[in-house]
C-alpha cells in the first residue's frame, strides 16, 4: 500500500473505525476456553483494531495453538470488519519470546556483558523468529534507557550505563529483529534508566539537556537502524510526564530528528495523566493531551481512546485532523511492515513449533550466555578440573526460574508448562568427578533454610560453587515475591536473606569457593568478593545458563567484561564512570572508586598492549583521526580481550566526563597471537549540546585512552582538534574498527 493510498483509506474511515486503530486489545479478551471468539470480536472489535497484545503471556497457549489463533484473529479483521486491516500482534521479547511455553536468552545486561553486537543481532533475529513462528509482527523491545542507578528493578532489561555500548546493542537488536521481519519498539522515550532514588517511575536524576548527551543516543541509534516505534515513559522530563510533553514526543523526536514512525504508550501511561499525575482532570482529558503531545497508540488495552477519545473529537475538544494525523503513521507502519500482504498476517501453526527447542536455539542460547559471564576474580581456583568433587550450594544452584529475567514467563517451576532450563547442578553433575548438593538458603530467608547442611557439603569436597543472587519476574506472576523485576525496587544492594551467612559459614571451612552471581541486578558485595576465592558475575544467563556456568568455571574463557560499575556500597550512589572529576571524590571511610569498574573482566589468558597512537598531531573539528593498538596473548591458551577506546576532550566550555567510552573490540586471540584494531573515529564523535541547545564539536586536545577497563589503562596518546566549533548532524555512537590478524 502506497503512501497516498494510505491518505485515501483514511479520509474514507469512519471516525470510530479511524479511532480503532489508534486501541489495542488484550488475546484473553478475545478467547474463549482457549480459542478465537467470534462473538466476542464482534462485540469488542467490530470498527477493527490497532494492536492484539499480550498473546502468548496471556493465552498460555502452546505456539501451536497461539498461531492458530492468531490466523483465526487476523482473518476475522480482514473478513468482517470495516476495512479489512489487519492488526499489529505483539508479545513482550526482552530476554526471548514471552510465552509461558518459550524460550530464554540472556537478559540484556548480561547480554552487553558480551561486547560482542554481532551476538545480539544473531540472538534478536532468532527471538524474532520465534514471534513470527507464533503470528507477531512486533514487539516492545529494545530498552534503550541507559541503566544508571542498580536500585532500580529494571536494570537488568538494559545494556548498561554507557551510551556508546547501548547505542550499539540497540542497533544490534533492532537489527535482528528486522532480519526476521519483526518490528522493534525502542522504550522508554526518556529517562526511565535514572529515577530519583532508584524508584520505578520516579523522575529522571537529569534534565532533558544532560541526557541529549548520554540517555538519548541509544534512540537515535535505534531509530537509524530503522526501529519503526518508539515509546513513551511513565516518568516525567522537565515536570511535564512524557506521555504528554509534546516537546519531547513532538518538538524533538519528529521535528529535530525527523522521526516518521509510531509513538505508543506505555502500559496504562495515558491513564496516569489523570489518575496519578493529575494533569488532566479525566481519562477523556488524558486521551486528549497524550494524542495531541504526539502519542499514536495506547497501551495495552484502549481506556483513554477508544469511545472517549470519539466523544472527544465529536464534542470538539480535540480536532479529527489530530486522530487523522496518528492514524496516518500507524496504518503507515503497517503497510511498510508488510501487513497487507497475507505473508505477513497468515501464521502457519502446523510449522510454528520449528522455531522453538532446537538444537540451534539451545546451541545459540549457550554461546551467548558463556560469553556474557565475567569473571571478576581469580586466585588461581579457576579453571577446576573434571576430578573435583564439588558442593553446589546457595538458592540459585538448582532453580531454573532464577535463571530467567524480567519478562519470562516460561521456566521449570511455572506450573503452565515451559521449557527445559539446566541449571547449574545439572550441569556440573555431568562434567566433574562428583556433585554433593545443598540449598543451604532461599533468596529471602525462610524458616526452611538450612546452612548447616551447605556447610557440611563443603567440608567434605575439593571445591564449592555457590550461586547466590536474586529473582527476577513479574511479581504477579511468582508463587513468592520477587527481588528485582519491574516495581521491584531495593534500599539496598547486598545480598538478600542469609546468603552472606550461607557464604561466610562455607568461606570457615576452609574448602576454596567460587562464588556465582545470578542476579540482573548489579550487586554491591565487596565482603562476599573477599571471601571468595573466584567470582563470576552470570547475571540471569537463560536457558542454558547452567550449562554455560559448567563451560566456564571448567575452562572456557568467558571473555565478558562488565557493562556497569559494581558499587560498594549504596551509599557511593551515582558509581558510575561517566562523571566528571569533581564529582568522583572520595569518602571518609569509603574509597570514591567502585568495586569493580565499568568494563571490568578477567581472562584465562594474559594478553600485552602495545603500539597505542596516532597517525595524526592534529585534527579538524570536522575531520576524522585513526587510533590503533595492537594486542598479543602471551599465555599458552586461547582467549578473549575486549579492547576499549576512551576519550576525554578538554578545552569546551561544557564540562565533560573524564572519560567516555567511543569505541571498542572483542577479539578471540589464539595463543602467542596477536591482533591490531584500527579505529576510525569522526571529530562528531566528540560533540556535546552547547548552552542552547546545539549539537556542537569544539577545539580542544582530545586525549585518547586504551585500556581494560574505564580504570585500567594500558595507553594514552593525544590529539589536538583544530578549526571553528563544527555543527554535525547527529553524534556518532562510536568509531568503527577494523582487525588486522598477525
Amino acid at each position: 500500500m502506497t503512501a497516498p493510498s494510505i491518505d485515501d483509506l483514511v479520509a474514507e474511515m469512519s471516525l470510530d473505525a479511524k479511532v480503532a486503530q489508534l486501541g489495542t486489545v488484550r488475546i484473553g479478551t478475545l478467547l474463549e476456553d482457549g480459542a478465537f471468539s467470534p462473538e466476542r470480536a464482534r462485540a469488542e472489535i467490530s470498527h477493527g483494531i490497532g494492536r492484539v497484545t499480550r498473546v502468548g503471556r496471556e493465552s498460555g497457549l502452546d505456539p501451536t495453538e497461539l498461531a492458530g489463533v492468531v490466523a483465526d484473529i487476523q482473518s476475522f479483521l480482514r473478513t468482517e470488519t470495516p476495512h479489512g486491516i489487519p492488526a499489529f500482534v505483539r508479545e513482550e521479547s526482552l530476554c526471548g519470546y514471552a510465552g509461558r511455553r518459550g524460550a530464554t536468552v540472556p537478559q540484556a545486561i548480561g547480554l552487553a556483558s558480551s561486547w560482542d553486537p554481532e551476538l545480539a543481532r544473531e540472538v534478536a533475529a532468532a527471538v524474532g523468529e520465534q514471534l513470527r513462528a507464533v503470528g507477531c509482527q512486533a514487539t516492545l523491545s529494545p530498552v534503550a534507557d541507559l541503566g544508571v542507578d542498580p536500585r532500580w528493578g529494571r536494570i537488568e532489561e538494559t545494556f548498561g550505563e554507557d551510551p556508546a555500548l547501548s547505542a550499539a546493542f540497540t542497533e544490534a537488536v533492532v537489527t535482528g529483529l528486522g532480519d526476521s521481519g519483526v518490528d522493534a519498539t525502542l522504550k522508554h522515550f526518556v529517562g526511565h534508566g535514572r529515577p530519583a532514588g532508584g524508584r520505578n517511575r520516579a523522575r529522571p536524576t537529569a534534565c532533558l539537556g544532560e541526557m541529549c548527551d548520554a540517555d538519548l543516543l541509544p534512540f537515535r541509534a535505534g531509530i537509524n537502524a530503522g526501529a519503526p516505534s518508539v515509546m513513551a515513559a511513565y516518568n516525567t522530563v522537565g515536570g511535564v510526564p512524557c506521555h504528554a510533553n509534546g516537546e519531547l514526543l513532538t518538538g524533538l523526536l519528529r521535528e529535530e530528528w525527523g522521526f516518521e514512525g509510531t509513538v505508543v504508550s506505555d502500559g496504562r501511561g495515558i491513564e496516569m495523566l489523570a489518575d496519578d499525575y493529575g494533569v488532566a482532570p479525566d481519562r477523556t482529558a488524558a486521551g486528549v493531551q497524550a494524542i495531541e503531545a504526539g502519542i499514536d497508540v495506547e497501551l495495552p488495552e484502549t481506556e483513554c481512546f477508544g469511545d472517549r477519545l470519539v466523544g472527544a473529537v465529536r464534542d470538539g475538544q480535540v480536532d479529527e485532523s489530530t486522530v487523522d494525523r496518528a492514524v496516518t503513521r500507524h496504518i503507515r507502519q503497517k503497510a511498510e511492515a508488510g501487513l497487507f500482504g497475507a505473508a505477513r498476517t497468515t501464521a502457519e501453526p502446523e510449522r510454528a513449533d520449528e522455531a522453538f527447542e532446537t538444537d540451534a536455539v539451545r546451541s545459540l542460547a549457550r554461546r551467548a550466555a558463556r560469553r556474557s559471564l565475567v569473571l571478576l576474580e581469580n586466585d588461581g581456583l579457576l579453571p577446576l578440573s573434571a576430578s573435583s568433587t564439588v558442593a553446589v550450594v546457595g538458592p540459585n544452584a538448582d532453580a531454573g526460574r532464577n535463571l530467567l529475567g524480567n519478562y519470562s514467563y516460561a521456566g521449570a517451576e511455572n506450573e503452565a508448562g515451559g521449557i527445559d532450563v539446566v541449571t547449574p547442578r545439572a550441569a556440573l553433575r555431568e562434567r566433574v568427578a562428583g556433585v554433593e548438593y545443598a540449598h543451604g538458603c532461599g533468596i529471602r530467608a525462610d524458616p526452611g533454610d538450612d546452612i548447616e547442611a551447605a556447610v557440611a557439603a563443603a567440608r567434605d569436597a575439593d571445591v564449592a560453587v555457590a550461586c547466590v543472587g536474586g529473582q527476577s519476574g513479574i511479581d504477579v506472576e511468582r508463587d513468592s515475591p520477587g527481588t528485582a523485576g519491574e516495581a521491584l525496587d531495593r534500599a539496598e544492594l547486598g545480598l538478600p536473606g542469609r546468603q552472606s551467612e550461607l557464604i561466610e559459614r562455607v568461606a570457615a571451612t576452609g574448602t576454596p569457593m567460587v562464588v556465582v552471581l545470578v542476579s540482573g541486578r548489579p550487586l554491591a558485595v565487596p565482603d562476599v568478593v573477599e571471601r571468595a576465592d573466584a567470582t563470576v558475575a552470570a547475571w540471569l544467563p537463560g536457558q542454558e545458563g547452567g550449562a554455560a556456568i559448567a563451560d566456564v568455571l571448567l575452562g572456557t574463557d568467558p571473555g565478558g567484561r562488565l557493562p556497569v560499575s559494581l558499587p560498594r556500597s549504596v551509599g557511593q550512589l551515582p558509581v558510575h564512570y561517566r562523571q566528571d572529576d569533581l564529582s568522583r571524590g572520595e569518602y571518609v571511610f569509603t574509597e570514591g572508586a567502585p568495586l569493580f569498574p565499568f568494563g571490568h573482566g578477567e581472562s584465562y589468558a594474559a594478553f600485552e598492549y602495545s603500539g597505542v597512537g596516532v597517525e595524526q598531531e592534529e585534527v579538524g573539528t570536522d575531520g576524522s583521526l585513526t587510533a590503533t593498538v595492537s594486542v598479543e596473548n602471551v599465555a599458552d591458551r586461547a582467549g578473549s580481550e575486549v579492547v576499549q577506546l576512551y576519550a576525554r576532550h578538554r578545552g569546551g566550555r561544557t564540562v565533560r566526563p573524564e572519560r567516555e567510552l567511543v569505541g571498542f573490540e572483542r577479539l578471540d586471540i589464539d595463543a602467542g597471537a596477536r591482533a591490531t584494531v584500527d579505529f576510525e573515529m569522526p571529530s562528531a564523535a566528540l560533540a556535546v549540546h552547547d548552552r542552547e541547545g546545539r549539537l556542537v564539536v569544539e577545539p580542544g586536545t582530545v586525549d585518547l585512552i586504551v585500556g581494560r577497563s574505564a580504570a585500567d589503562t594500558r595507553g594514552r596518546a593525544s590529539v589536538d582538534l583544530r578549526g571553528e566549533p563544527a555543527r554535525p548532524d547527529r553524534r556518532p555512537h562510536r568509531a568503527e574498527s577494523t582487525v588486522r590478524r598477525g
